[in-house]
Order: C-alpha cells, then sequence, then structure tokens
C-alpha cells in the first residue's frame, strides 16, 4: 500500500493535520497497519514538495501548539484517482530478503543453511497466523465487515506462503531429509 496515497485519500475526504490523519488512519486500518506519527509527517513533506497537497492554513490552538492543516491540489487528486483506479499488478516482489537469502543458499548448495532458513521463515509465518486468527474473530465479533476482509485476506496469504514453504522444502531439499 501506498501510503502517501491513503493519506491523500484521507485529505481528500477532510483537510486535516498530521495528528488528525495519524487518527483517521488509525480507525480506518486499525492493527492491520500500524504508522508512526514520523511516517506522517515525512509523507506530508514529500506531498507538499510533490504539489499534491498544500498548507490550507496555520491556526493556533491549545495554549499555543501549532496546527497545519493540509488539503489536496487538483494534481495530488489527479494522482490519487490514477492510484484508486490502477489494478496492483504484483503483491509479490521478487526482490526481497527471504527470496534473496533463498537463492544464494540454493545456488552454494549450502543444505543444512536452507533447511535452516525454511522452518525459521515457516515459525515466522505460523506466528504471524497466530496473531490474525484472534484478530479475524475479534472483528468479526464487532461486525466491523471491512477489517474481517481484509485479516481474512492476510491469513489466505499467510496460509499461502505456509503451502509455499512446504514446496521450497520438497523440491530444494527432497522432502526435508538430511
Amino acid at each position: 500500500m501506498s501510503l502517501k496515497h491513503a493519506l491523500l485519500a484521507l485529505l481528500d475526504e477532510k483537510p486535516s493535520h498530521g495528528y488528525e490523519l495519524k487518527s483517521r488512519f488509525s480507525d480506518a486500518l486499525g492493527p492491520l497497519w500500524p504508522l508512526r506519527e514520523a511516517q506522517i509527517y515525512n509523507n506530508l513533506r514529500i506531498l507538499e514538495r510533490d504539489g499534491l497537497v498544500v498548507l490550507d492554513e496555520q491556526d493556533t490552538k491549545d495554549g499555543g501548539a501549532e496546527r497545519k492543516p493540509y488539503c489536496v491540489t487538483d494534481t495530488g487528486r489527479a494522482a490519487l484517482t490514477d492510484w484508486l483506479e490502477s489494478p496492483v499488478r504484483e503483491s509479490r516482489k521478487l526482490k526481497d530478503d527471504f527470496y534473496l537469502k533463498l537463492s544464494i543458499l540454493a545456488a552454494t548448495g549450502s543444505e543444512d543453511r536452507l533447511w535452516n532458513l525454511l522452518w525459521q521463515q515457516r515459525e515466522v509465518v505460523l506466528q504471524r497466523l497466530r496473531e490474525l486468527e484472534p484478530a479475524l474473530a475479534q472483528a468479526e465479533v464487532d461486525g466491523e465487515a471491512l477489517n474481517a476482509s481484509l485479516l481474512e485476506g492476510a491469513i489466505l496469504h499467510t496460509e499461502a506462503d505456509l503451502a509455499w514453504l512446504d514446496r521450497c522444502e520438497e523440491r530444494l531439499l527432497g522432502g526435508g531429509e538430511e
């Protein structure tokens, strides 16, 4: 997900300052996408530099705390529309660290290290699954259809990752026999 585009969407709905954006982002995505304030402000600076947002006005609130509401420019609105109307072409990037490690270990014939990598990765994926399943159950209890749908998608991807790790082990290590 492009954070800058998510911020553009929130600003297109309503001009906001950084803290308010963080709150609205958290309300929309909750635990699915934790976000630090620094990420908001860094992205706002980039969006402003690129002419996608402008500082609406400055006002002073709460004993002098400065609030800087931003709003989307026409250029920003066009960029947001392009992003929203374009399908995601690839959800997996073949140039990530795990793929690189897997490729190097398979190419160098280091079966013990390859086996360890696959099992360590499997543990990470299983832990992710253990975190997602109760979150899905809670979203369903709370009647949060969007969050439940997103969590279910994440679970299905995670289960596919587990199946893929099994296939890697079968192909690269002959079923994990040492």
